[in-house]
């Protein structure tokens, strides 16, 4: 697993834009949920951020944390917005439930995680002499 510009921020912003549209849509209807979800957004961009720019650990271990922060703020996000009765206002067609998008959260962002550790986690077995 490599650093790479475009797989990264297109990641980042992938696993979080959700996040940013969920606060803005929050806002409209209250706003200061609508401010801590945008906040729940800015969290694990600035530490994508941060990690890219120092690159002091792993390209594998940077995205797990990154995985594992992003998926963090996203159950943060559902509850925050379920808590102010505005999770089922900002849905737009079919509506998921919080218990489900709990659910699904932890799923995606969990396979993620097992899905790189499978990949690239594990380390290069050393043959036995």
């Amino acid at each position: 697993m490599n650093w790479n510009i475009g797989g990264w921020f297109g990641g980042q912003l992938g696993a979080t834009v959700w996040i940013l549209v969920a606060g803005i849509l929050s806002a409209i209807r209250d706003f200061p949920i609508g401010m801590f979800v945008v906040l729940l957004f800015a969290i694990p961009n600035v530490i994508g951020i941060v990690l890219w720019q120092s690159r002091v650990f792993s390209c594998y271990v940077s995205t797990q944390v990154l995985i594992g922060v992003s998926g963090i703020c996203g159950l943060f996000t559902v509850i925050a917005a379920e808590n102010a009765n505005t999770w089922t206002q900002i849905q737009a067609g079919g509506q998921v439930s919080a218990q489900s998008s709990y659910w699904i959260i932890s799923l995606v962002y969990g396979g993620l995680m097992l899905m790189f550790y499978v990949s690239y986690g594990r380390g290069k077995k050393e043959p036995k002499a």
